[in-house]
C-alpha cells in the first residue's frame, strides 16, 4: 500500500511543478481550445447551391 501512496504523491508533485512552470503556455492552451470563438464574416458572394448526385445507369445494350 505505501508504493501505492508514493506513486500517487509523485504523480501530484511532478503535476503540480509541470503546471507551475508551464502555467502560462497551459493557460493560453486552455483558452484558445475552450474559449468562446468570433463568428465567421458572411460573405456577399456565396456560392449557389450544388445540385444533389445523380447517377444514370449506362445504356443497356440490346444484342440478343
Amino acid at each position: 500500500m505505501l508504493i501505492y501512496s508514493l506513486v500517487g504523491l509523485t504523480f501530484i508533485i511532478w503535476t503540480g511543478i509541470y503546471f507551475l512552470y508551464f502555467r502560462q503556455q497551459v493557460i493560453a492552451w486552455f483558452s484558445n481550445r475552450f474559449g468562446k470563438d468570433r463568428p465567421v464574416p458572411v460573405e456577399d458572394n456565396a456560392p449557389e447551391a450544388q445540385l444533389p448526385f445523380s447517377y444514370t445507369p449506362p445504356p443497356k445494350d440490346d444484342k440478343s
